[in-house]
């Protein structure tokens, strides 16, 4: 029992450490951020509340829903239309589309929402919690499993 948990546990622990890695990596060379939607613009696929993680590229299509600044905010809005350097969005719920804006104000593309994402981010300290006292039973058995041999 106490190899099949430690086997359990050395694989959550080697998962999660690899996905914040890479997620820190990402976010330092600056091609990656996570975002909360604030409003409902986006609904009925992304909903008010909802995490989303932002992939940064240098061309972007009609079709792609995408971050950009305005006015000091961040908007997330699907591309309906381009025209060289520019864009014009509109969020899926909204009956009419936003302003044209230069495409050099998006900050990225929404590669992943809601879901996995709000559970990690809405649970960090009970996963955190979680993944520590894993760890202090892991020493308990193998401190145990040493006395015993």
């Amino acid at each position: 029992m106490n190899k099949i948990f430690k086997i359990i546990f050395d694989i959550i622990f080697i998962v999660s450490i690899l996905v914040l890695s890479t997620y820190f990596i990402l976010r330092l060379l600056g091609v990656a951020e996570i975002y909360k939607v604030k409003t409902g613009s986006m609904e009925d696929g992304i909903h008010t509340g909802d995490y989303i993680l932002i992939y940064k590229k240098n061309n972007y299509k009609v079709g792609d829903i995408v971050t950009f600044k305005k006015e000091g905010y961040h908007v997330t809005h699907r591309i309906i239309k381009k025209n060289g350097n520019k864009v014009i969005t509109k969020g899926d719920a909204n009956n009419t589309a936003d302003e044209e804006i230069k495409v050099s104000s998006i900050v990225g593309k929404v590669i992943y929402h809601g879901g996995f994402l709000n559970f990690l981010i809405d649970f960090k300290y009970v996963i955190a919690c979680g993944l520590l006292g894993l760890y202090l039973l892991s020493m308990f058995f193998n401190e145990k499993e040493k006395t015993q041999e």
